[in-house]
């Protein structure tokens, strides 16, 4: 290599080569380890973004494109561009969900070890593999099926291709530039905290374009001139790049500033400081800053909450590498890692409930790279190159390697008590990751009963993709939802037949209804993890017990969807009416139906009503059968007299009301009495017509 194209400012002392592959192997055979051992049991079950990630690779194998999608909140697309081949060659189950970010956190820890190697030396990379290997933020990063792990990946690509140390202007460095610039931009599609990464080009430009200035007025070196405005142009085409890159996405986002709503989510601070309130930036960037010791993430969904990134001496070694990087802040490599750290902070520091280790994950590499150069430097101090070894320095060589791995081995035992021990059981963590479906999904399998009934407390669509994405197969679930803080609805899946009732203790059933069709009081399994669920096997259709009705709700083409087979009503009580409907299933049934029961006076107007469906109506197919239960609440002040109890039902999503098949869209169910010496609202059921 010619002096005027050397690659580095300052030259590394030379290493075994072969010795060194070895040990990067070793270090990424252990975060292998670390990234694969449990996958599907830590986190112990899918989080709703991991549900909803996969879903998203699921709408692009249908053919949805886009360069920002509008599902959940808005999403940058890069992610889940990657995850589908993931889910085509293991198909859609928790493996091809969490696999992406598994081998996005392997090529994150290679990266910045050969990265590192480059610019900082051999014994500094390996330091910063063995903490992005062993340590819980990256480690938690890789492990669940969420885009923003992809964020330093690409960073760390780009920083490689980005010519640092390169002296003068050549064409293979333009290219270089351009390439670090591309992959820059390409960073911006990965996740929302990455929208501002473009201000590390921008810094870096700066300060060398001041540099340079003031080089040139002072007639510095020739050499040292031409040095920092080959850098200057450098960081000049990185910055012009990945602004051009990411230039569709931001055209995008302007003419559709509906899709970014995350950022009006996050963005309590920076309105405060637009209002002239400078305490609420200040108090997230104290917290933020004080991540790396003091402070902690504050939710259970990705660590324990408050628990500082490093442990009190691995932290030291952390301020000792950000010291020698800024000491060193005139070579470009060394510049990058504050400019870098403090970039990717902000996130942080700018929104709500921070440090949030989620918005800082564009900093994992300089952050697991800055306690290498310390422990670099230290064995530089205390080791020579090119110098024999005194017998006093052998010793103290042995204490100090016998010392980093002490602290090796202590990091690796927080990060196995801490992150797959006790974060795991937490019921926190089970409630945010859902792990109760996943129990449910385990039992139901091993059960080998018909398609279960699982309760919640409000049906979404991503929680039935959630328990068979866990299974790894369709179970067909039905779900029932607490409208009214119980379940108020039973599912009897094609007709009854073998079917088991899953009952979390946070979605009970309605008592009256499970006394209604005669289910046990004790169920036949109870789980013993919080949240833990109940599980019952399904009685027979209470037939017996309905006053038969017999009419069909129809749709506007007069497609049969719903058909009333009954009612009955409980024993009355005082202030309420409690009655059970009984439903058969013809069709899918369109939208968000709900039923409505009106109890009007003598003149037609309303005194009490319920609306609701506390089945969900997107899980019942055809000759599901479900009971509903109905609960009115009288007012306190309800004269005498008769009432009417009528029936009917509407698509909540337009409000238009179903008709019966002979164009009825409402149906008179009982006949009600106030007074002549009754203490009740007694109710009877009218006769069909």
């Amino acid at each position: 290599m010619s002096v005027e194209r050397s690659a580095l400012i300052d030259r590394k002392p030379s290493h075994s080569p072969r010795r060194w592959l070895w040990l990067a192997m070793v270090i990424l055979l252990a975060a292998s380890s670390f990234r694969l051992v449990a996958l599907v049991d830590v986190p112990p079950g899918l989080a709703q973004d991991e549900v909803l990630d996969a879903d998203i690779a699921s709408f692009i194998r249908g053919g949805e494109n886009a360069l920002f999608f509008r599902h959940g909140y808005g999403h940058e697309p890069l992610y889940h561009y990657w995850a589908v081949p993931f889910q085509v060659l293991f198909g859609d189950n928790m493996l091809s969900v969490r696999l992406p970010s598994v081998y996005l956190g392997l090529l994150l820890v290679a990266l910045t070890m050969r990265w590192a190697k480059i610019h900082f030396g051999p014994t500094a990379a390996l330091v910063a593999g063995v903490g992005l290997s062993i340590s819980w933020w990256p480690i938690i990063f890789s492990r669940i099926g969420i885009r923003p792990i992809m964020e330093p990946v690409l960073l760390v690509a780009a920083f490689w291709y980005w010519p640092l140390g390169v002296r003068i202007r050549a064409r293979r460095d333009w290219r270089q530039a351009i390439a670090a610039g591309i992959l820059l931009g390409l960073s911006i599609y990965t996740y929302t905290a990455a929208r501002i990464i473009w201000l590390i080009p921008l810094f870096m430009l700066l300060i060398l374009a001041l540099r340079a200035l003031g080089a040139g007025r002072v007639g510095g070196r020739v050499e040292e001139t031409a040095f920092l405005r080959a850098q200057t142009g450098y960081a000049a085409v990185v910055l012009v790049v990945t602004l051009l890159v990411y230039a569709p996405m931001a055209l995008t986002l302007r003419a559709n500033p509906d899709l970014q709503q995350r950022l009006e989510q996050l963005g309590g601070p920076l309105m405060a400081l637009g209002e002239g309130d400078l305490g609420p930036v200040l108090q997230e960037a104290r917290a933020t800053l004080g991540v790396f010791s003091l402070t902690g993430d504050p939710r259970w969904t990705y660590t324990i909450p408050d628990r500082p990134i490093f442990d009190p001496v691995t932290a030291i070694f952390f301020y000792g590498g950000l010291l020698i990087a800024l000491w060193q802040w005139r070579k470009p490599a060394y510049l990058l890692l504050p400019v870098w750290l403090v970039v990717t902070m902000l996130p942080s520091a700018l929104s709500p409930d921070a440090p949030s280790t989620v918005r800082l994950i564009g900093a994992l590499p300089v952050v697991y790279l800055l306690p290498g150069l310390a422990f670099d430097q230290l064995l530089r101090r205390l080791w020579p190159t090119g110098r024999p070894l005194s017998q006093k320095a052998s010793v103290v060589a042995v204490l100090l390697g016998s010392f980093l791995a002490v602290i090796l081995l202590a990091n690796g035992y927080r990060t196995l008590r801490d992150g797959f021990l006790r974060w795991p059981r937490e019921l926190e963590t089970r409630l945010r990751y859902q792990s109760v479906v996943q129990d449910i999904g385990r039992y139901w399998r091993q059960s080998g009963s018909a398609a279960p009934v699982v309760a919640e407390v409000f049906y979404e669509p991503i929680d039935d993709a959630g328990l068979r994405r866990s299974l790894g197969d369709d179970p067909r679930a039905r779900w029932i939802q607490t409208g009214a803080g119980v379940a108020g609805a039973m599912v009897w899946p094609e007709g009854g037949g073998n079917s088991l009732l899953f009952v979390p203790e946070f979605a009970p059933l309605d008592p009256s209804l499970a006394a209604l069709v005669g289910l046990s009081l004790e169920p036949d399994f109870r789980s013993e993890r919080s949240p833990a669920f109940a599980v019952y096997r399904l009685p027979p259709w209470p037939a017996e017990k309905l006053k038969p009705i017999d009419h069909m709700f129809v749709d506007a083409q007069e497609e049969p969807l719903l058909l009333l087979l009954g009612a009955v009503l409980v024993e009355p009580e005082s202030g309420a009416i409690r009655l059970a409907t009984g439903w058969r299933v013809h069709n899918r049934l369109p939208g968000d139906p709900a039923i409505f029961i009106h109890l009007v006076d003598q003149n037609g107007e309303i005194v009490a009503q319920f609306d609701g469906l506390d089945a969900a109506a997107a899980t019942l197919r055809p000759d599901d059968l479900f009971l509903q239960a109905h609960v009115l609440k009288l007012p306190d002040d309800l004269p005498e007299g008769s009432y009417r109890l009528r029936l009917g039902l509407y698509s909540r999503d337009n409000g238009q009301r179903w008709v019966t098949e002979q164009g009825n869209d409402v149906l008179e169910l009982a006949h009600c009495q106030q007074g002549d010496g009754l203490s009740l609202l007694v109710c009877s059921l009218t006769e069909p017509p």
